[in-house]
């Protein structure tokens, strides 16, 4: 039986991390994330949207409504159910904004703050939301509705790593990384750079990737788990094909501050990875189509939000001021 193209990059990027974990393409790991990114190969024509139930909004409310009065009741022993957790989690990809982002996000927010869900629970939503049917979902097609889905779960993992956090670290280290793998794996197959789309509520996906790195910067990955995530990232980043304007740069850039402010050799990897970045796409174009203006844009653009954060290191704050500012 032939390999899916998913499962393909998933390969590469594993022998990828195998060997940088080693130390053997420490300085190669950008251009070969890139390559790996370039060669994917994704199809030309959209199929139906598949959804993982044929839940009706209506169905969906009721249940969000349930769980909101009784977890607001402030009782100490108020519990969400594997049932109710089941129909928030089999319906992320519902296009009713209202259900979607103002409804399940929310709960699940308030769940996670409220410190609601039992330990099993942090792993079993996680497992759910980062397993390929679900955050592959139409992926590999040109620019679907899949998107909200696919975003969301990345958005409800950065929220779940957060309860780890809160709980005290439930998850196993395998079990932490395994989630990473998936997110990383995502942010290079992602192609749907939209932010907010009227009438059917926010993509931005690249966001909520920042949202994930962020949290991941203070858990107890590797420094080898957490210099590749970042680096998976920001070639997402680098290999966007529209330009951002719903403040994707600037969460990234805070969660990379997050991370290279922890200690200088963190620092060093990165400035290593702009000043790649620098070489592939000259400052001073001779001319250049609307890819490169987009891409042009949106590294200016990371650049500048990197210097507008205080703890941004002085060795990169350094760097980035001999940059033109556009």
């Amino acid at each position: 039986m032939a390999i899916s193209e998913v499962a393909r990059v998933q390969l590469r990027l594993s022998d990828l991390f195998q060997q940088f974990n080693q130390g053997r393409n420490f300085k190669e790991l950008d251009a070969q994330l890139l390559d790996i990114k370039h060669d994917i190969i994704y199809k030309k024509r959209r199929s139906p949207l598949q959804l993982q139930t044929n839940a009706d909004a209506k169905t969906v409310h009721r249940t969000i409504q349930t769980i909101t009065s009784r977890i607001m009741d402030d009782r100490t022993d108020a519990k969400v159910s594997n049932d109710e957790l089941g129909v928030l989690l089999e319906n992320i990809g519902l296009l009713d904004e209202q259900v979607r982002d103002r409804g399940i996000f929310f709960t699940f927010s308030g769940l996670m703050s409220r410190e609601v869900f039992s330990q099993e629970q942090i792993w079993d939503c996680l497992a759910y939301l980062s397993q390929d049917e679900i955050l592959f979902n139409h992926i590999l097609e040109p620019e679907n509705d899949a998107v909200f889905g696919r975003s969301l779960a990345v958005m409800l993992i950065s929220v779940l790593l957060v309860a780890d956090r809160i709980y005290g670290g439930v998850l196993t280290s395998a079990q932490y990384w395994q989630v990473i793998q998936q997110v990383a794996t995502y942010a290079l197959l992602e192609q749907d750079d939209r932010g907010y789309v009227p009438e059917k509520g926010w993509a931005h996906a690249f966001t909520h990737l920042g949202n994930v790195l962020a949290e991941s910067t203070n858990s107890r990955l590797t420094r080898a788990q957490k210099l590749f995530f970042l680096t998976t990232c920001l070639v997402g980043y680098q290999s966007a094909t529209a330009p951002f304007s719903f403040g994707e740069d600037q969460r990234l850039a805070m969660a990379t501050v997050n991370l290279v402010d922890k200690e200088k050799f963190y620092a060093d990897f990165l400035l290593e990875l702009l000043q790649n970045w620098l070489r592939r796409l000259p400052e001073e174009p001779d001319a250049g189509d609307y890819l490169f203006w987009s891409r042009w844009y949106n590294r200016t653009h990371y650049f500048a939000s990197l210097l507008l954060i205080p703890d941004t290191p002085d060795q990169l704050v350094k760097f980035l001021q001999k940059r033109p500012q556009y």
